[in-house]
């Protein structure tokens, strides 16, 4: 693995020499300790490593640039021996002078659909839609991404494979999805946004293995508001696949103190099967965030207790400590 870091370093700087513009590395580490419980009793416990980038970025031009990001993980659901894998997890080439205020991406990009591709994890939790599988955070594809005259908001319109950066040759689909997001600010600290992301899927029909596409929709609407120290979060999922609904409410305020200390709330409910009793879920957040340098970039500790509620009757809620401590760098342009 060092061997790996120290190749991809060189080749970064042997690149970025022979191209015009300047080109800047990046990384990121998440180190977490986790204590999870059930009516009073210990899960499981355990320190892990649950975020590891590595990331290039090169300006060829004014108008050109591309991006290139690794995860870097290990996981006990590795086929690798050593328990250790790399994954893709954005790699693209933009072009900013397609049309005024727009830019074009192609290549592994952002799901540009509800709060996700936005997520700065406030919480240590994902956004709704990655932690309820409804998407993923990137996926491959190409998207027109602008902005609306006189700082009124932004859109993005996308075509992707619409099965996630995580799967790729037979895992996906020959059925593209095509996706829309518009976000409006009708003045400064509120925004009011909205998205469609739709695709079809095959359905087998019968024995023999003839199939039919069935739709698959998802719809995001997202409010965000800012006064002061306050900032409030609210999201509305839905998802309709063939004939199955499923559904969610996200709801999150933060009040920053200060330059070092946010203190935060979040709730969720997901129902996956609206037609279904008693197989939906609620999630609590309570939580601190404290930044260790004064200007909030580069070091964070975090503090998350999680309460998982099943509606299920007789289950029992499930509780989560989180300690996280964030790094993260950029060099100077090179």
């Amino acid at each position: 693995m060092k061997r790996f870091l120290m190749l991809m370093l060189f080749a970064a700087i042997a690149f970025s020499a022979n191209k015009p513009g300047q080109s800047q590395i990046g990384g990121k580490t998440w180190f977490r300790m986790n204590l999870e419980s059930c009516d009073g009793e210990t899960e499981a416990m355990g320190f892990e490593v649950a975020r590891g980038y590595f990331t290039f970025s090169h300006q060829f031009s004014s108008a050109i640039s591309g991006k290139f990001n690794i995860d870097i993980y290990s996981s006990d659901k590795s086929t690798d021996a050593s328990g250790a894998g790399l994954k893709i997890k954005a790699a693209y080439l933009e072009y900013s002078e397609i049309l005024p205020d727009a830019k074009i991406q192609a290549g592994i990009i952002k799901n540009y659909f509800g709060t996700i591709y936005d997520w700065k994890y406030i919480t240590i939790q994902k956004a709704p839609e990655d932690l309820n599988g409804v998407i993923a955070s990137a996926d491959a594809g190409v998207a027109l991404t602008g902005y609306i005259p006189s700082g009124f908001g932004e859109y993005q319109l996308g075509i992707y494979n619409g099965e996630g950066y995580k799967k790729y040759l037979d895992n996906i689909d020959k059925n593209p999805a095509f996706v829309a997001n518009v976000r409006f600010i009708p003045f400064t600290g509120l925004t009011l946004g909205g998205s469609v992301h739709y695709s079809q899927f095959e359905f087998a029909t019968d024995t023999l293995g003839n199939t039919e596409n069935r739709k698959d929709m998802k719809v995001a609407g997202v409010l965000r508001g800012a006064y002061g120290p306050v900032e409030l979060w609210g999201e509305y999922l839905m998802r309709e696949k063939d004939e199955a609904q499923s559904s969610g409410l996200m709801v999150m305020p933060v009040v920053t103190l200060g330059r070092r200390f946010q203190l935060l709330g979040r709730y969720d409910i997901w129902d996956p099967d609206t037609d279904t009793d008693d197989d939906g879920h609620s999630l609590m957040v309570l939580g601190i965030n404290y930044f260790l340098t004064k200007n909030g970039k580069g070091t964070q500790l975090q503090f998350n207790w999680q309460r998982n509620t099943p509606e299920m009757a007789d289950s029992e809620p499930t509780d989560n400590l989180c300690l996280q401590l964030r790094w993260e760098f950029k060099s100077n342009p090179f």
